[in-house]
């Protein structure tokens, strides 16, 4: 694999879908890891209290000089919680602060997701917020890493656990990079603990299909079931983003439909979902040795995966 040094990690967000299996690597890793919590009775974070985490319980997270106080010795600032407007705009500014005042050396903001440093300004409201976020870090001087995953298994692979029916958008022969939560986890573990991966972005890139040979291994796999296929086209994605409203209307996740639609926008239309800019260094060369813990074609094989249960 590789030799890293040990650091002093505080996890905002542990208890998460990304932050869980992230936290978790960070403490099988050896590294020093201090929860942030505003409920230090929570189940989870109990549990990596055993694993050896501190805990540290900050009940309004939005004082500045509290938050500089708790992040005295620490490393690396990590934002493991969802990236909605409010977390985006205002929260993380005042985390950047605090982590500035208390000099800790890497700041990673809540990301982990398509690549927003390649997108446009105007492509999609989430990514820009993110983006104006980002400069906001460089102008600070702090060290930084932006970690772009691809997409969640759950969500990017079709399926029948978030849809009626197997659904596809836009251009489907785009290369679409998706990895398992626990690689997720593992690999950024890795990477912002990482020298080399100092003020570099890091893109995931160790699965990769088509939306089209998603499907046609769907209809391999399970010959007999007789599913319902939708279609969402580039143009109906392109239009929706800019006339949709602020209903969350989504069976999983809090973003809007304008939000959402904007997220398939940058996707599935314009194939930022990835990216290898200058500025991004690839998993695959950093870890060369990691073997995944599940590929694509495994989980559009599993049943349990695939269907509602």
């Amino acid at each position: 694999m590789y030799t890293f040094r040990k650091q002093v990690v505080a996890v905002i967000g542990a208890t998460g879908q990304v932050g869980t299996p992230l936290t978790n690597n960070l403490l099988a890793l050896g590294h020093e890891v201090r929860v942030f919590t505003r409920d230090s009775k929570n189940e989870k974070v109990a549990t990596f209290e055993k694993q050896g985490a501190s805990v540290v319980e900050v009940k309004n997270m939005t004082n500045v000089d509290l938050m500089a106080q708790k992040l005295e010795g620490v490393d690396v600032l990590l934002c493991a919680v969802p990236g909605s407007k409010q977390i985006v705009t205002e929260v993380e500014p005042i985390w950047l602060d605090a982590a500035v005042k208390a000099g800790v050396k890497r700041f990673i903001p809540t990301e982990f997701g398509s690549h927003t440093r390649a997108i446009n300004w105007g492509d999609g409201v989430v990514f820009d917020h993110k983006k104006e976020l980002h400069q906001k870090i460089f102008d600070s001087g702090i060290g930084w890493t932006l970690i772009y995953t691809g997409g969640i298994f759950d969500y990017f692979l079709p399926n029948l656990r978030f849809f009626r029916s197997i659904v596809t958008f836009g251009d489907c022969e785009l290369p679409i990079h998706t990895h398992h939560i626990n690689d997720i986890g593992a690999l950024a573990a890795f990477a912002i603990t990482d020298d080399r991966t100092l003020n570099h972005c890091v893109q995931l890139d160790f699965n990769v299909l088509t939306q089209n040979e998603m499907v046609a291994q769907i209809k391999t796999n399970f010959p007999d079931h007789k599913f319902e296929y939708e279609h969402y086209s580039s143009e109906f994605i392109t239009d929706a983003r800019n006339t949709a409203g602020d209903e969350v209307n989504a069976k999983k996740g809090a973003e809007t439909d304008r939000e959402r639609w904007g997220i398939n926008y940058v996707n599935y239309v314009v194939g930022k979902l990835a990216a290898f800019t200058d500025e991004t260094l690839r998993a695959t060369k950093l870890y060369p040795d990691y073997q995944v813990t599940m590929t694509p074609q495994q989980a559009l094989a599993d049943a349990d995966f695939i269907f509602d249960k």
